[in-house]
Formats: structure tokens, sequence, C-alpha cells
């Protein structure tokens, strides 16, 4: 994907909080539900890639660090 098309799919996340670890599921991807106020909650799921090659790693900092 080019950066517009992965600023335009990840910016879908926006607003969403973290309302539980789901644990890995069966293909090892690690997986999160998200809530929003006014939406339905939401599953991610951390991969490797877009293809879904094998779980992710997902790094975790704090705020004020650049992207």
């Amino acid at each position: 994907m080019t950066n517009d098309r992965m600023n335009e799919y990840y910016s879908q996340l926006e607003g969403f909080k973290i309302k539980k670890y789901l644990g890995e599921g069966d293909d090892g991807f690690p997986a999160f539900l998200l809530t929003a106020p006014h939406y339905k909650d939401i599953k991610i799921e951390v991969s490797r890639d877009p293809e879904g090659n094998d779980g992710g790693f997902l790094f975790i900092g704090d705020a004020n660090e650049s992207a």
C-alpha cells in the first residue's frame, strides 16, 4: 500500500480506545477489542504484513515521541 492509502486505512482507528486485549488467536495474531462512542466495537489484529503472514509486534511508546 502507498503511504496515502496506509494513512487513510489507519486513520479509521482515530477516536477508538483499546477496551480489552483478547490474546493471540489460532493464527498467532495479537488481538484487541476497540471501542468508541456511537460506534460498534471493532477487533484489530496485529500482523507482520498486509498479507497476514504470521503475527506481528506492536511498538508501545510515549505519546510525545514522533512517529
